[in-house]
């Protein structure tokens, strides 16, 4: 078989994956609101599928090293070497150890973010917030199972964006954890727990929006805060405050917004009349 060239082999090694060779952690849970954010991450069965298919198994290999943070967690590394002619090229990342599981979950999560620099996944750092409907078992908050179908027209949404075509799946979708009882390490983790104060102690009805952009406008006499908004429908609009709102930051979710719909000319904005916020969202892995 003739030799592919590297270009090829990092193209074909960036393909997008099908949804089925995904899985969905939670990074924040809005618990008052039964609310989360979930992120996607290629599987590792998908990964070592994907070298296989692309290089060939005898032409890769990875290997593992225990690493101790001054004062923080132990983490693992993960090295990912691809064969190019007569030479290797490896290439490493890390990852602390996981509250389930420990060392498991860190060999995992290394494995995962090693991919990554060889392009494996790399295109799920283009994903838009994604908020999904949670519950919670035992001490631990999961993904709602009926969310599925809304995680994969996500990812699906964001490669056509792109012009992208998934590859056909290799690997299985990560079964359910069982009720009761523990999931797959990664599925496990538990979320971070957000901030918000139950109203009444029950999930209140609404859109969820984080904020993507905020502008403090300071004027003589008064100031506003300009915000670019994006609901958990996936809908972005502009909208105002009256004031200057520091606490209005990149990155925060609000609830129980109230928008009023105003026009000048042919100019379309809202008011934000009434907000609470919830939490900040989670920085990128």
């Amino acid at each position: 078989m003739k030799e592919k060239d590297p270009r090829q082999i990092q193209a074909e090694l960036a393909m997008p994956f099908a949804p089925e060779d995904l899985e969905w952690r939670l990074q924040k849970v809005v618990e008052a609101r039964e609310l989360g954010i979930a992120v996607p991450y290629v599987t590792n069965r998908a990964i070592m599928s994907r070298l296989d298919d692309v290089v060939g198994p005898e032409n890769w290999y990875n290997e593992f090293k225990p690493w101790h943070g001054a004062g923080g967690k132990d983490a693992q590394l993960c090295g990912i070497s691809i064969r190019f002619g007569d030479g290797w090229i490896t290439k490493w990342d890390g990852a602390e150890d996981s509250d389930i599981e420990p060392v498991k979950g860190g060999l995992s999560d290394s494995m995962k973010r090693a991919a990554v620099q060889w392009g494996i996944g790399r295109v799920l750092y283009n994903m838009d917030v994604v908020f999904v409907d949670v519950e919670k078992r035992g001490k631990t908050w999961y993904i709602k199972k009926d969310q599925q179908e809304r995680l994969d027209y996500a990812y699906l949404k964001m490669l056509g964006k792109l012009g992208l075509t998934p590859a056909p799946a290799g690997g299985l979708r990560p079964q359910a954890e069982p009720e009761g009882g523990k999931g797959p390490a990664d599925q496990g983790k538990p979320a971070e727990q957000a901030s918000g104060k139950p109203a009444g102690g029950n999930k209140p009805k609404g859109v969820a929006y984080i904020i993507r952009q905020a502008r403090i406008n300071k004027g003589m006499n008064s100031g506003s805060t300009l915000l670019r908004l994006e609901s958990s429908k996936g809908d972005k609009l502009d909208a105002f405050v009256r004031g200057e709102h520091p606490e209005l930051a990149v990155g925060v979710i609000l609830v129980n917004a109230k928008l009023e719909k105003r026009q000048q000319d042919t100019i379309i904005y809202y008011m934000l009349e009434q907000y609470e916020i919830a939490d900040a969202a989670p920085k990128a892995a």
